[in-house]
């Protein structure tokens, strides 16, 4: 049994997504402020918090028309069910698949109610919405006219505080073949499926040795308790009495003499008449609670020198970080088996698990994840499986490359529609944008990824250079072309990766850049030869080329030819997100370069005088100097040795395209909450 699919409605920015869960872990990326942690917000009030409770401000701004157009329909008078249903609601909807032979379904079994053999999930849904008979309360004094600026301001204002009281929580069993097929649940029934986990991404690890931070020591508290209730396991539960009861040795000598020496401590009152007549007299007494002991005056202490132990809070951070998810992991697996009922499905969400680890680390982590958990049901004693499902949330490079494809899930924020701009998560699943990606090239972009480190999942847009050359000076003609051009759009306040791919592989990204929605800058070289399969020459003595980024973007026919390239309008070098530059010459009819270190000569005759006077002359002897000069040496010396010169005409050109900013606007609903918190009560603007 496990959860397929996690379904979500008008939390935040997830105004309508659908998460697709693998069998043991899932990895979850995206850029800032794309609703990862929502996610985890969502499944943590739903599944784990004990009465969930929800604010205005939980709603997804893209939902919050439909209040205004539940208050239209009641003022209309049309009838409660119609009204009802335009009222938006919180909602989850799980997926669970399950062996339809198994015998015993355990507490999923409750939750199958439809009849078909062949079927294999149930379906649950957790609505957070608005409580049976409820509407005239909740639009109570509202207006009943249209709405103004003003006035909806203060509708909502009135709609922040009805909610929490006005709204409930409602589980039911769904049929997965007929949505109209359902049976309501207790809360109870819920918890009993599916069990929770969270390792936020604050875990409380300071940076700090001059005071003690023992996080560890309350971990410890929280295993203690574990192994003491009646349903864990007998080993742990046998550890917990042995604890308890060398606490209770200590006690029966507190009780004795440390109680009567520190009586001896105690103020004399009688010289003010107490205790006087029927006074009680004062008694000391001080009792001991395993719990407080662990995590008050209990520190883990690392191996030092010489018999000297050192703190907690003198280990490095990756170490105690790393430390502290295991074992919150440790933690997690006995509190499941210490269950009276085993759950079904124990979700855990780990929040940027990279936290302080060094990236070989990080990608160890997630490597060992699955194999962290096979390791704690290895024991031969414990026969029974641990339904375990992660799902990690990251922001690092080297945790998302070294997963495998099929284990990502893409959070993207987009606006909604072009003239709204109300932003919104998609979540997109890379096994299903990948799937048209021949395995070959598939395992191509996976080494790709794992051996640069790039961070393309996280980035705003991508710049894909030929080779060492561009990459190194890049920067350079960035900052010179802000610094030349200061009301130019500014790349270098954006995040945007470079990634060094060569014209034999850039094309390979195309698919994989268009699913991810990123807008990309693809830098590469005319590649000039003397015909289909022949040697390199100058762009002039050229019939094709040998770039197979360009053969397929413009096809191998005579459109891709050198003097064709050369001649081609900008319109063609754009498709979708994407576009291509290749040499191109610096004046109408000028001379062009056939690689970076051509054109680079050719659009600096000052640096590097050429005699040639023609355009063929110019050609071959920026050839010929290209040739003597090495690409490591070259980029080195003008990234810093030398870096007044002129960069050429076709990277300043695709820079400029690259720098237009498309990323979505601010969502302008996300303000109506803050408005309606500043909003003075009586309607009125401060001065």
């Amino acid at each position: 049994m496990r959860i397929h699919s996690v379904k979500i409605t008008n939390f935040r920015l997830l105004a309508d997504v659908e998460l697709v869960l693998e069998e043991q872990t899932t990895v979850v990326v995206g850029r800032n402020n794309s609703g990862k942690t929502s996610l985890s917000e969502v499944m943590r009030r739903f599944l784990a918090d004990g009465s969930p409770n929800f604010q205005l401000e939980d709603f997804s701004s893209a939902c919050y028309d439909g209040f205004c157009a539940a208050l239209k329909a009641r003022n209309q008078g049309l009838e409660e069910d119609v009204v009802r249903a335009l009222i938006p609601a919180i909602e989850l909807r799980l997926v669970f698949q399950y062996e339809p032979d198994q015998p015993q379904l355990g507490p999923l079994g409750p939750f199958i109610i439809d009849l078909d053999p062949d079927c294999a999930e149930a379906a649950v849904v957790v609505r957070y919405e608005l409580e049976d008979g409820g509407t005239a309360d909740f639009f109570d004094d509202q207006p009943k006219e249209a709405l103004t600026d003003q006035t909806r301001l203060l509708f909502f204002r009135t709609l922040r505080e009805r909610i929490p009281s006005a709204f409930g929580v409602k589980i039911w069993a769904e049929d997965p073949n007929d949505r109209d097929n359902r049976k309501l649940m207790p809360p109870g029934a819920l918890r009993d499926l599916v069990k929770t986990g969270f390792v936020n991404a604050q875990r409380g690890l300071d940076d700090v040795t001059s005071r003690e931070t023992d996080v560890l020591a309350k971990v410890l508290e929280g295993l203690f308790t574990t192994a003491s209730s009646p349903t864990a396991d007998a080993s742990d539960r046998r550890v917990a009495e042995a604890l308890k009861a060398a606490v209770q040795d200590i006690q029966a000598t507190i009780d004795i003499d440390f109680a009567d020496q520190l009586k001896r401590l105690i103020p004399t009152f009688q010289a003010f008449g107490y205790p006087g007549l029927g006074g009680p007299e004062l008694q000391t007494e001080t009792t001991l609670e395993v719990r407080k002991l662990l995590s008050n005056f209990t520190k883990v202490r690392y191996a030092g020198y010489s018999g000297v132990a050192l703190p907690e809070s003198y280990n490095g951070l990756g170490a105690r970080n790393l430390i502290f998810i295991l074992l919150q992991l440790v933690g997690f697996y006995k509190a499941f088996r210490a269950e009276k009922t085993a759950p079904g499905v124990h979700v855990i969400f780990i929040e940027e698990p990279e936290a302080h680890l060094h990236p070989q680390m990080q990608e160890v982590f997630i490597r060992q994840l699955g194999k962290i958990a096979n390791q704690m049901v290895a024991d031969p004693k414990h026969d029974e499986p641990w339904p375990v499902q992660f799902v990690v949330s990251t922001h690092s490079s080297h945790v998302a490359n070294e997963a495998r494809f099929e284990t990502i899930r893409y959070f993207l924020a987009t606006s909604a529609d072009e003239g709204g701009g109300v932003r919104q998560t998609r979540i997109k699943d890379l096994r299903d944008g990948m799937r048209g990606t021949s395995e070959a090239n598939r395992s191509f972009l996976h080494q790709y990824l794992t051996l640069t480190r790039c961070d393309l999942f996280f980035a705003d847009k991508a710049v894909l250079v030929e080779g060492l050359s561009e990459r190194l000076l890049l920067p350079v003609i960035i900052r010179k072309l802000e610094s030349a051009d200061p009301l130019t759009p500014k790349l270098s306040s954006q995040y945007v990766t470079v990634m060094e791919v060569g014209g034999a592989y850039a094309h390979l990204f195309f698919e994989l850049l268009n699913f991810l929605e990123l807008r990309c800058l693809v830098i590469t070289d005319l590649d000039a030869v003397t015909a289909p399969g022949g040697s390199a020459c100058a762009v002039h003595l050229a019939t094709a080329t040998s770039n197979a980024c360009l053969k397929k973007w413009f096809g191998e026919d005579d459109r891709c030819t050198p003097a064709s390239l050369v001649a081609k309008p900008e319109a063609e070098k754009v498709k979708m997100r994407t576009r291509i530059a290749y040499q191109r010459p610096e004046v109408p009819d000028g001379p062009c370069g056939r690689t970076f270190e051509d054109a680079f000569i050719l659009a600096n005759p000052a640096l590097f005088p050429l005699a040639g006077t023609t355009r063929e002359e110019s050609e071959l002897e920026a050839r010929e100097l290209a040739g003597t000069l090495k690409k490591s040496t070259f980029a080195l010396k003008y990234a810093i040795a030398e870096t007044v010169w002129t960069a050429p005409r076709y990277i300043l050109d695709g820079v400029r395209w690259l720098a237009v900013n498309d990323l979505p606007p601010l969502d302008p609903s996300s303000a109506v909450a803050v408005e309606t918190i500043a909003l003075p009560s009586d309607g009125t603007e401060d001065g």
